[in-house]
Formats: C-alpha cells, structure tokens, sequence
C-alpha cells in the first residue's frame, strides 16, 4: 500500500496524530528540560550557601588546621541527613578527603575534578560533576586560615534524579494523554477531511491535480479567448487564446485586478448583477469581440465570473461563409423548382405538337431572367447584394409571391466600413420576414387580393446613410407587444421555437453600425421597416 493509495480522510488522521504525538513528546521534553534546570539550580544555590557557612566555621578551620577529622565524622553525616544533601566532603589544600560519608574512601583524593577554583583562586561557586556517589550539583567553597591562606574545600552536594526516575510516576499521565490526542485528531481530522472534501466536491488530492493539468491543457488548446475573475475582480485565470488575441502578458495581469490590464473591462458588472450575456459586442485593447459573460456560483453566492469572445472578424467570415451559402441555396432551389415547372410545361407541350408556343415560353422566361438581372447589375454594385435580391425574387416566386426591387434602388460600392455581408444579413432577414408576415395573411384570411401577394424592397445609399427597406401587405405588427420589444431576442409573433433572432440580429448590426431601425405600420396592410446606416465611420 502506498501513500497515494491512502484515502485523503486517513491521510489526514495520519498526519494530525503524528504530529500530535511529536508536539506532546516535546512538550514533555521541554517540561522536563525546564525542571532539571530549575532544580540543579535550587539544589545549587543551597549547596552553596551549606558549603560557605561550613567553611567559614571555627571548627571546620580547627578540624582541617589539625588533620584531625575524627571526632567530627558523626556529627556530619547528621548534619548532610539534616538538609537533606546527598554528601558533605571537606578537604585539605591538597583535596584529600577528611571527611566523608563512607569512611572507606577517607583519606583519598576528592573525585570530580571542579575543586581547582576553590583550591587555587579561593572561590566559592556551584558545579556540577560525576562524583562516587554519583552525578550530583556542588556547592564548593574555600576554607581559610587566620593569616588568609587555603587550607582546604567544602562541598555540599545534591544527588540529581534520572530522567527515566522522574518520568515514571508521570507514565500514566503521559499514556492517558496520548489517547487523548489519538482521538482528539480523529475526531477533528475527520471534521476538516470532511469539510475540505465538501469544498473540492468530494475529489481526491491527486483528482484535482489531474484535473487542473487537464483543464490546463484544454484552455491552452480551444481557440476561443477566456478569463475569469474572482468577487474582487482579480484576474485568476487566462488562457494562450485571450492573450494573444488581446496582446496582453499572461504573467503581468494573472493575480493584479482585471482594470489594471483591460482597462475598458466590464466584466465585473456580471458580479453585480448576476446575468449571463450571449454574444455580445465589446472592444477591448483596440480589437472588437463577441464576447459571452456568465457569473460563477459556489452555494447560491457569485464567487466570480468568466468570459469568452472571439475576434469579430472571425465571426464575420463565419457570418460571410453562411451568408453566401445560405443565398446561392435559396437561389438554387427556387430555380430547381422553376425549372422544373417550366420543364414539365415544355414537355406538355412538345408532345401536344405546340412548337411555337415551346419557343415563346422560352423566350418568355429569358427575357425576364436576363432584365432581372441586368437591373440588379446596373443599380447594385455590390455582387454579393445583388445575388441575395436575385435568389429572394426566385424564392418569392416559389411561394407564389413577387418580390419587387423598386426601379429608383441605387446602391454603389460600400464604403470600407461596411460589410457587405452585415447588409446581407439585414436585408435578407427582413425580406424573410415579410414572406413570412404574407403568408400568414394568405393563410388566416379569405379573398386575399392580388397585389397583397407583393413586397417591396428599396436599397439607397443618397445623402450620408445607405437605406434598406422592406414593405410588405401581410399581418402587420401585433398589438399585444411593443414594437421596439420584437429587436429583443427570443421575442417574436411566431409561436415556433428557435424563433425571435432575425429582428434581433438587424438591430444589433445597425446598432454595430451607428445606425437605427424603423418599424411602423403601413398605410392600409402590414408593415414597414426601414434601416439607416451611416456611410462614413462614427468614432
């Protein structure tokens, strides 16, 4: 079994009780340090104060003058029982023992080798020393004659405990606390293993890591740009994308408050308010993104909030790619179901013998596809315009509807500024609107006159703004919702799903632009929407 294998609550358990372990046995460590200390230095000062009372004794002096210690050995074994001391030695300048608790060792040198200060410089200090009868604390002092001269040593010594001595009445107390300490971990190990756990959603430690590698490695790899924020609006994360796609340095903005780097930034208002934004136009570091905002929630509370966004230019060719195909598909199915109508008329007539009425049909449907086009050519310089409003007359006709492209329509070639596809966009969603609001009509009433059945579209770029608009005789605008209310997504007066997004999406690119829209009712039927778009760039 290895370490990793272990689960994080055991892990937990094993660390708190260990250390718990180690912090009591040096707490009794120190506990006992501190009071061998203290005692060697209590024993200490009164063997010392003993040692200097008996040295400077009249009979202490006599005894050691004479060499006589004899009629003096009873009364300090009494004495060294009396205060408790371990032994009583007093010896000549030599340190030849006069006295002595075992008379054996009478007459033989003083063991411990610390009598050299006293012997030597006349002092009276406090040692400690292994001696015969052990490892004791000493207190040493001179003795002197009348005339001032050493003429031996006192020392009054305390036997010191053995650690092992001192410990063992306490071992008790000491196994009592260790199961105290076992289970005190336990109980708050498992509490904090428990909470911890909560907070990293039940994952191991090696989890989160694995995790975090790779979620580090899919925010370096997706293309699109993403960061987020924490409650405080600091930057806690940004991948490889959003640092080159702003030009920012990903070591110099992580950790420092997102307005310091992006200083345009409003990301924190979704901390405010709590709502997510979907494809968003913002401008960051000079660049103009689609940008997608949602706050993070932990237990009901914004903790923070991410965003992503891509480069609008990216958008735009996506946007210019399904424009494109989007157009040359209508075009290629009104024009397949056309051709095939007019196939099955030639037909009926080649076998009916009807030559001449074959080659006027012919001719009947060359002339107006051929002015069809030629009208769009000569007032719509743009090509990728002109093949919507072809395709859109084709489809019109497949729904058994006119479009008509009003004759004063002039629109020369864009400025810079404008995208061609955006007006794609527009103009195409509108007309796909008023087919719609048509048919409708056409459905829901009886009697539907002809020249209902026609929607019109102008496209002018006189003065400074280029106007699109569309008029149609279909259903008109609902009475029950506003009709700035329709620019908003998701918003529509069809019942269908996925439903809401064309007015959505012209507001949002005239909006891009500068411009407006305009949604009234028309003069008897339906409805007319009109844009405005500046020609030259609003700064």
């Amino acid at each position: 079994m290895s370490w990793k294998t272990i689960s994080f609550r055991k892990r937990m358990l094993i660390i708190m009780t260990l250390s718990g372990l180690i912090e009591l046995l040096l707490l009794v460590a120190a506990g006992f340090t501190y009071l061998k200390i203290n005692q060697e230095q209590e024993m200490g000062e009164k063997a010392l104060g003993v040692a200097r009372f008996l040295a400077d004794s009249a009979v202490v002096r006599e005894m050691v003058a004479a060499q006589n210690p004899q009629p003096y050995q009873l009364r300090f074994r009494e004495l060294t029982e009396a205060i408790g001391a371990a032994f009583i030695v007093i010896g000549d300048h030599k340190g030849v023992r006069l006295i002595h608790p075992v008379d054996e060792r009478l007459g033989k040198p003083m063991r411990g080798g610390d009598n050299r200060r006293a012997l030597e410089q006349g002092l009276s200090y406090v040692s400690t020393a292994q001696g015969s009868l052990g490892y004791s604390v000493r207190g040493k002092a001179a003795i002197f004659d009348e005339q001032g001269n050493i003429i031996g040593v006192v020392s009054v010594g305390y036997l010191l405990d053995r650690l092992q001595d001192r410990i063992e009445p306490f071992l008790a107390f000491l196994i009592l606390m260790v199961i105290v300490v076992v289970v005190a971990n336990a109980i708050v190990s498992n509490y904090a293993s428990r909470k911890f756990q909560r907070a990293i959603l039940g994952f191991e430690p090696e989890e989160i890591g694995r995790l975090y590698g790779e979620l580090e490695v899919t925010m370096s790899t997706i293309k699109e740009g993403v960061l987020s924020i924490d409650a405080q609006g600091i930057l806690r994360s940004i991948n490889r994308s959003a640092c080159q796609i702003l030009g920012i340095d990903r070591e110099a903005a992580l950790n420092k408050p997102l307005t310091e780097t992006l200083r345009d930034s409003d990301l924190y208002t979704v901390l405010e308010t709590g709502q997510e934004d979907h494809d968003i136009e913002i401008f960051l570091n000079h660049k103009r993104l689609i940008a997608n905002r949602s706050p993070i929630y932990v237990d009901g509370k914004i903790v923070g909030a991410v965003s992503s966004f891509r480069l609008r230019d990216e958008i735009n060719d996506l946007t210019e790619q399904l424009s494109q195909t989007k157009e040359y598909a209508d075009l290629l199915r009104s024009q397949t179901h056309e051709h095939r109508n007019k196939l099955n008329t030639i037909s009926g007539l080649v076998q009916m013998g009807e030559l001449d009425a074959v080659q006027k049909l012919i001719g009947q449907e060359t002339a107006h596809y051929q002015a069809m086009i030629e009208f769009l050519r000569d007032t719509v310089k743009d090509p990728l315009i002109a093949g919507m409003l072809l395709g859109k007359t084709e489809r019109a006709r497949e729904l058994g509807l006119q479009l008509v492209v009003e004759e004063g329509s002039r629109l020369e070639p864009l400025p810079e500024w404008l995208n061609s596809e955006d007006l794609v966009t527009i103009l195409g969603n509108l007309i796909d609107n008023a087919f719609d609001a048509t048919l409708t009509s056409i459905r829901d009433e009886s009697n539907v006159a002809s020249e209902r059945r026609n929607i019109d579209v102008s496209v002018s770029d006189y003065g400074n703004e280029v106007i699109l608009e569309v008029i149609d005789q279909g259903c008109g605008l609902p009475s029950d919702i506003e009709p700035q209310a329709l620019f908003k997504k998701g918003v529509s007066t069809k019942s269908r799903q996925n439903r809401g997004v064309g007015l959505h999406l012209v507001n949002q690119l005239a909006t891009r632009y500068h411009g407006h829209v305009e949604m009234m009712p028309n003069t008897n039927y339906g409805t007319r929407i009109t844009v405005y778009l500046p020609k030259e760039e609003q700064l």
